[in-house]
């Protein structure tokens, strides 16, 4: 039987109420900015995983952590993991590569301007679908000998004439890479305000490198390869 309990990532009475005779926990962050109006829900879900006496929490985090990272998310997890390792719980921190998904839905566009105008220069990013991601956390969940470790899962990485490639034969149209600048992405992104410049400076963060992140800890806990771009944008 399924039991839907409903919480407040910013209360957390509510979230301890959630957790009441629950095991183990999987935490989704939320997708709010800027990046301290986040610090509250893993402060929180601390709190509330040591009153509900969680026994381990499955942490969803992101691979632009670096502690030179301008990601302008980077500084939230990069506490959340501290946090994390000074509560005295029992967790397993997961990080995710770059999403492909959200290409699929922006190939119009592209098409449209027959270019990709990610400012990430000769960088490269590592991209994994949501559907392998959520392989990979199974995968860990159905081990519990895998409890208690750091994960990155990760996909294929790919320079920005490589992926402008991908889509033009996805699309059945040309579409070139002509990269603007950091800015001028920003400003054309910037909805809601301030969203922008958390874009571009996640594609800051390619162009200097630190995007490129790949482990095999994917192939190891599911005992298969992630999807290509090129599988990806294949499925209907």
């Amino acid at each position: 039987m399924c039991h839907i309990r409903q919480l407040d990532y910013f209360d957390v009475e509510s979230m301890t109420q959630a957790f009441e005779h629950i095991d183990l926990v999987i935490f989704i962050p939320s997708i709010i900015h800027p990046s301290f109006k986040r610090l509250p829900e893993v402060e929180n879900l601390v709190q509330a995983a040591q009153k509900a006496q969680v026994k381990q929490i499955f942490y969803i985090g992101f691979y632009a952590d670096q502690h030179n990272n301008p990601f302008h998310m980077s500084p939230y997890f990069a506490y959340a993991e501290r946090l994390l390792a000074s509560s005295r719980l029992n967790y397993t921190y997961i990080r995710m590569a770059m999403y492909m998904d959200p290409l699929k839905p922006y190939l119009p566009e592209l098409v449209k301007m027959k270019k990709l105008i990610y400012p990430v220069g000769d960088g490269r990013i590592n991209y994994i679908s949501r559907h392998d991601i959520a392989k990979g956390v199974i995968a860990i969940l159905q081990q519990p000998e895998a409890w208690g470790g750091r994960y990155l899962l990760s996909g294929h990485s790919y320079s920005m004439p490589e992926l402008a490639t991908i889509l033009s034969e996805a699309a059945g149209s040309t579409i070139n890479y002509a990269p603007v600048s950091l800015d001028t992405f920003a400003s054309m992104y910037d909805e809601p305000k301030g969203f922008g410049a958390l874009l571009a400076s996640m594609y800051d963060a390619a162009a200097r490198g630190l995007l490129d992140q790949h482990a095999d800890d994917y192939q190891k806990l599911v005992n298969d390869t992630p999807q290509t771009f090129a599988q990806f944008l294949s499925q209907s």
